[in-house]
């Protein structure tokens, strides 16, 4: 996932919990080892119901480009809540990254709000019918 967003001049990336998590934090790992570490963040479905009520948590995101993050992706709407959530925050977000594109509409949902699509694996690198 590093090498997929590598060209990207984002400085943190996440996504919403709990399938964006290993991946984000891998990530942050991975980029200590570069010229350009990234920060991670976790997006929550819900603002928490006490403490700081916060919807995002880990790095601050305010007007920095983030790069959201997902597992596998089907329509697209757990990474567009992401989005939402990181732009109303201050976040620029410059683009959505997979793991898995299961090739079922959602590039097509992520480049209809002027997102960059980047995904490392579809289905046809794994063989298998989108049905």
């Amino acid at each position: 996932m590093l090498d997929l967003i590598g060209g990207l001049d984002a400085a943190a990336v996440g996504g919403l919990t709990l399938g964006a998590d290993p991946i984000a934090n891998s990530v942050l790992h991975a980029s200590v080892a570069t010229d350009r570490p990234l920060d991670a963040f976790v997006v929550r479905k819900e603002p928490k119901d006490h403490g700081r009520g916060r919807q995002i948590e880990g790095a601050d995101i305010a007007g920095k480009r983030v790069v959201v993050l997902e597992d596998t992706s089907t329509t697209g709407q757990s990474a567009l809540k992401a989005v939402e959530v990181l732009r109303r925050e201050g976040a620029e977000v410059v683009a959505v990254a997979v793991i898995v594109d299961r090739k079922t509409g959602a590039q097509a949902a992520i480049e209809a709000e002027g997102l960059q699509w980047l995904a490392a694996f579809d289905l046809d690198d794994l063989g298998l019918d989108p049905q």
